[in-house]
């Protein structure tokens, strides 16, 4: 989760500072929006809810939040927004993302390796 933040917040500076690839700037907040989204209620269902850090949250939860970011950013809001735009590779950026979170990030707690975190040995 601290590694989808930290690529986030790096590439929100880079595209404010044009330092970003134009593909990158377009797809990378679609890419990352999904491993963010379910990594906070995979967080939230074993602090608060389910109280296990082996809890893993079942494919179809995520499947669909996929469907729904899908329905609402590439359907409802590009016809309530002028400014807003369907795009249907944000499709595509979406199923990545939701793949990200499904084969790295959703799993329990004691099989993550983290042993590229900084003071971990």
């Amino acid at each position: 989760m601290k590694i989808i933040l930290i690529l986030l917040f790096s590439i929100r500076f880079l595209d404010v500072t044009d330092h970003l690839p134009v593909l990158a700037a377009s797809y990378a907040d679609d890419i990352l929006c999904l491993p963010l989204v379910l990594g906070a209620v995979l967080w939230c269902h074993r602090r608060m809810i389910q109280q296990n850090k082996q809890y893993v949250l079942p494919a179809s939860h995520g499947l669909w939040t996929l469907l729904l970011f899908a329905l609402y950013f590439e359907g409802l809001l590009p016809r309530l927004k002028a400014s807003a735009v369907a795009d249907p590779w944000d499709l595509l950026m979406y199923l990545v993302g939701f793949l990200i979170f499904q084969f790295l990030m959703n799993k329990p707690a004691a099989s993550i390796k983290q042993d590229w975190l900084p003071g971990s040995a």
